[in-house]
C-alpha cells in the first residue's frame, strides 16, 4: 500500500481554479465545435462521455485541458494526464474563435473510493460528516464529488460559528486493489459569536440607526451564522440587498481576543 500525502489537494485546487477563472484577467477563448480525445487506453464510452460534455462550450485553451483532466478524475482516473490542446481554426471572425480541438490523454489506472475518515473533528460525529460527501464507498473515485463534500463540511462549521475552520484531505492508495482511502484532517478552530453592530456615515432619516441597534439585540451574543446575518439584513436593512439608500455596505470584523464578529453598516 502506498501513501500519497496532499496529492488530492492539488487535484481539488485545479478543479476549484476553473470556477475562479472568471474573476481573473480574461484570456483568449475558443468555442469547441468538435473535440477529439486521443488515447489508446481509454474505454470508448468514457472517451465519448468526455467529448460530449465539453463539445460546444467556450473555454480558454489551458482551461480546456484542465477540464478534460478533471473529467478523467471524475471517472476514477486518479493519475490522469492531459496534453496541450491542438487547434484547427475554423472561424477567426467571431469574438470567440471556433475550432476543432484534439487533446492527447493518458488516463492511467481507474480507482474506486474506499473509506472516508476524519481526524481532529470533535464537534460532530463522523457519520454526520460522512453524509456530507455524495460519493459512496465502492463507487468510482470522483474529485468533483469530494470537492462538494469539502464545501459542505466548511459550510457546516461556518453555520456554527467556526469561521477559521480548515480541512486538508490526505489520500492513501491501495495499488493492488485500485482503491483510494481518504482522511480529512480537520482544524476546527474556535467558535465566534455575534458582536457589536457598528454604523458609519450619516443616517438618511432620523431614527434609522436607533431602530437598527434595537433590532440587533435580537442576535447579539448568539453564535455567529452568516445565514442568520443575511436574514437579519433582509428583515431590518433590506436596502443592503437592493443596493439602495441606507446602509450602503456591510463588512464583518473579527475580534480574535473576544471571539466575536462585529458587523459594520456604512451609510452612503
Amino acid at each position: 500500500m502506498r501513501i500519497a500525502i496532499g496529492s488530492l489537494c492539488l487535484l481539488l485546487l485545479a478543479s476549484f481554479g476553473l470556477a475562479q477563472n472568471s474573476t481573473q484577467t480574461p484570456q483568449p477563448t475558443i468555442q469547441v465545435c468538435a473535440l477529439t480525445v486521443v488515447t489508446n487506453d481509454l474505454p470508448e464510452a468514457d472517451r465519448r462521455r468526455i467529448e460530449d460534455s465539453l463539445q460546444g462550450g467556450t473555454y480558454g485553451v489551458q482551461e480546456l485541458a484542465e477540464r478534460v483532466r478533471l473529467s478523467l478524475l471524475d471517472l476514477g482516473y486518479y493519475s490522469a494526464r492531459a496534453g496541450n490542446p491542438q487547434l484547427s481554426e475554423i472561424n477567426e471572425g467571431s469574438p470567440s474563435r471556433s475550432a476543432e480541438v484534439s487533446i492527447q490523454v493518458e488516463p492511467g489506472a481507474q480507482y474506486r473510493l474506499g473509506e472516508i475518515g476524519f481526524h481532529g473533528a470533535s464537534l460532530f460525529p463522523p457519520d454526520r460528516l460522512r453524509r456530507l460527501f455524495p460519493n459512496e464507498t465502492g463507487s468510482l473515485f470522483n474529485a468533483t464529488g469530494i470537492g462538494k463534500g469539502l464545501e459542505r463540511l466548511k459550510d457546516l462549521y461556518l453555520e456554527n460559528g467556526y469561521i477559521n475552520f480548515g480541512a486538508i484531505p490526505l489520500t492513501r492508495i491501495d495499488e493492488a486493489h485500485r482503491v483510494i482511502e481518504l482522511t480529512i484532517g480537520v482544524d476546527e478552530g474556535k467558535p465566534y459569536d455575534f458582536g457589536r453592530l457598528i454604523m458609519d456615515g450619516i443616517e438618511p432619516r432620523a431614527g434609522v440607526a436607533k431602530a437598527l441597534l434595537a433590532a440587533w439585540t435580537g442576535i447579539e451574543g448568539k453564535r455567529y451564522n452568516p445565514q442568520l446575518l443575511a436574514k437579519w439584513l433582509a428583515a431590518n436593512a433590506p436596502s443592503v440587498q437592493r443596493g439602495e439608500d441606507s446602509p450602503g455596505r456591510v463588512t464583518t470584523h473579527q475580534d480574535q481576543a473576544a471571539h466575536r464578529i462585529d458587523v459594520q453598516l456604512e451609510f452612503p
